[in-house]
């Protein structure tokens, strides 16, 4: 049974950087799924010495290794050899396959040397064939691990994992991976750590926090010989951190969050429109980046000065009483925007992203944002410590938060 892989990418363009290895983290993730272990992951050049050396290490420590890239038709395209030579199998020409892969090359000058060199396999391999290109797969059982080489091209890539890597593996282990994600959005990772802290040292289920700029995804993973036992066992553990921590604990399924608002305003007859400083028109973006927005948003003003925001009907008095970066104005500029454009809803976000600005009641990092509807205002702040984007991104998502709890929405969406 296969339980740990080693995956070593090949190619100059991903060693120097100029190319990022997005396909070792694709296989990464897929073969997790499957209780497969990723154990080891290395990139070497178009060199036969350093991917023998890498070929060397993993196959002590794994029980299968991948390689990425180098099986085109050029001379510095030296995966298939190398790797035979590492297993001690000659290269045969695979008559039907070079016809196969002739079909559908080009004309260009060079082209039956290209096929040539891409009908070549290592004897005693089994070959996968490639939809979305021309250099195939191959599967090799070595002494000591087995090998499986993929091309490098991402969409051939990905074809070949869906198609031939992944039918393969559900015939090599026995186990399931159970992983459910669930997503804090309003506090920072070392405090969500924090109320989590019994769970993060537990095996059954694994529990890990992953940070992005407003977001903190938490993910509970369990394997074992039974799906439904696994699933048992991270919704227990959801269950217990949904008690633990003292914000909106969501899982939305891979859903995201805009488009989801989008179809809660559109099935509550709902319109919405936003008045945005702080966040210069991000919130508005993440509705009209889905089909079918103008059917819920009206629209947004990007009100940043203080001279414009009194132009879109916040009252001088009150901004210089409380400044621009407060609850009272936040929530003002909600209730403009609202009676402005006669929406049902009225978002605004206001605060000082830095590195300037911020005084000692408010320093950077600090926003307010504010909704106005039929329910009256509902507002909310943070204090976030990040960069300038950072906090701009926290604001967004705390926006989001905010109309979900206005619109009463579940925390748990269904798959």
């Amino acid at each position: 049974m296969i339980r740990t892989v080693g995956i070593i990418a090949v190619g100059n363009e991903v060693l120097v950087g100029e190319v990022i290895n997005t396909n070792g983290a694709y296989v990464a993730s897929r073969l997790s799924a499957y209780g497969v272990s990723p154990i080891m992951q290395m990139v070497v050049g178009d060199s036969r010495e350093p991917l023998l050396n890498a070929l060397t290490v993993a196959a002590t420590q794994c029980d299968l290794v991948i390689t990425i890239g180098g099986l085109g038709p050029t001379q510095d395209d030296m995966t298939v050899a190398t790797v035979g030579e590492f297993v001690g199998s000659r290269l045969i020409q695979d008559i039907e396959l070079t016809q196969a892969i002739a079909a559908r090359h080009s004309r260009q000058p060079g082209w039956e040397a290209s096929v040539t060199k891409q009908g070549m396999v290592i004897e005693g391999a089994q070959v996968w064939p490639n939809s979305a290109g021309t250099a195939p797969g191959q599967l090799v059982i070595g002494k000591s691990c087995t090998l499986v080489l993929l091309p490098g091209p991402p969409r051939e890539f990905k074809a070949l994992v869906s198609e031939s890597l992944e039918p393969w593996l559900k015939t090599q282990t026995d186990r399931t991976v159970v992983r459910d994600t669930y997503t804090v959005f309003d506090m920072g990772e070392s405090t969500v750590a924090h109320y989590l802290a019994p769970l993060l040292t537990g095996q059954h289920p694994r529990t890990g926090i992953y940070a992005s700029p407003g977001r903190i995804d938490i993910r509970f993973e369990d394997n074992g010989p039974w799906s439904s036992r696994s699933t048992v066992t991270t919704r227990r553990a959801a269950a217990w951190a949904r008690g633990l921590l003292p914000q909106a604990f969501y899982r939305l399924a891979g859903k995201d969050r805009g488009a989801y608002l989008l179809d809660a305003l559109q099935a509550k007859g709902l319109t919405l429109a936003t008045m945005e400083s702080l966040t210069g028109g991000l919130v508005a973006d993440r509705f009209i980046s889905h089909p079918g927005a103008s059917e819920s948003l009206v629209g947004g003003v990007i009100a940043y000065t203080d001279a414009l925001k009194v132009k879109a009907g916040i009252s001088e008095s009150l901004l210089e009483k409380h400044g621009a970066v407060s609850a009272e104005v936040a929530g003002a500029m909600a209730q403009a925007i609202r009676r402005e454009t006669g929406s049902d809803l009225g978002i605004a976000t206001t605060g000082y992203a830095g590195p300037t600005g911020g005084d000692a009641q408010h320093p950077i990092g600090t926003y307010y944002v504010a909704i106005d509807g039929p329910m009256g205002i509902m507002e909310r702040s943070r204090q976030v410590h990040s960069n300038r984007q950072g906090v701009r991104t926290a604001a967004v998502e705390t926006a989001l938060s905010l109309l979900w709890e206005y619109l009463e929405l579940p925390l748990e969406i269904e798959e």
